[in-house]
């Protein structure tokens, strides 16, 4: 295999690992586990242009920023355009992930079928356009849960159940994030940390919320 080839491989491999190890990795134990001198990785890293980023002395993926290539099929393709829709349809707040990733498609198979193409585009217009609620703190929490449920850590969040009643706080273990047309409303289910009760929030509801350090497993039969 060419210089080139190797080097791409290891950049391959790192990216691997350091999606595998939501805490993150050192560089010492990136080389170990590849068999390779701490600076090739060093070097590696610098030639890296995906989203690493170093934390006391532990290397991360950006899981926000890191872009996951994906091939779809013509059947494949029209199934998310149609997931997407129905979600759009649904909701009453922007969500600019909705539009982004229906643009991106669009574009994607525009030279395949141009017609559906056009048709795709124009939906990640009309859900910037219709959805009229601009929610930045709905759409602050949301993505904050996805990075929590994503990387398995601990959230802290500020949760009202009603308007009349006062906020409380909990520590919650995302285990699924799910959309309900009744209500145009999206929940969070996960532990709370104590006592270890599974509990359902509307995302709606959340007025604050931070990501910890601490980790989380989801049992194998949630």
């Amino acid at each position: 295999m060419k210089r080139t080839g190797v080097k791409a491989n290891r950049i391959s491999q790192i990216e691997t690992l350091l999606l595998a190890h939501p805490n993150g990795l050192t560089q010492a134990e990136i080389a170990r586990r590849l068999g390779v001198h701490r600076s090739t990785i060093l070097r590696n890293l610098a030639d890296m242009n995906g989203p690493v980023y170093e934390d006391h002395g532990r290397l991360f993926i950006d899981r926000e920023a890191f872009l996951v290539h994906v091939h779809f099929n013509l059947h494949e393709a029209m199934t998310i355009h149609l997931a997407a829709r129905l979600f759009a349809t649904r909701a009453d707040r922007q969500n600019p992930h909705a539009a982004a990733a229906l643009r991106k498609l669009g574009l994607a198979i525009e030279r395949l079928a141009p017609r559906i193409s056009r048709h795709i585009l124009d939906s990640a217009g009309w859900i910037e356009r219709c959805c009229t609620w601009c929610d930045p703190l709905y759409l602050q929490v949301l993505e904050k849960l996805t990075v929590a449920w994503a990387e398995g850590r601990q959230a802290r969040i500020w949760y009202r159940k009603g308007e009349a009643e006062e906020v409380k706080e909990y520590c919650l273990c995302p285990y699924f994030i799910e959309a309900y047309a009744i209500g145009q409303t999206s929940y969070v289910i996960g532990r709370v940390e104590p006592p270890g009760h599974l509990r359902t929030f509307k995302i709606e509801r959340i007025e604050r919320i931070e990501l910890l350090r601490q980790g989380y497993q989801i049992p194998d039969d949630f």
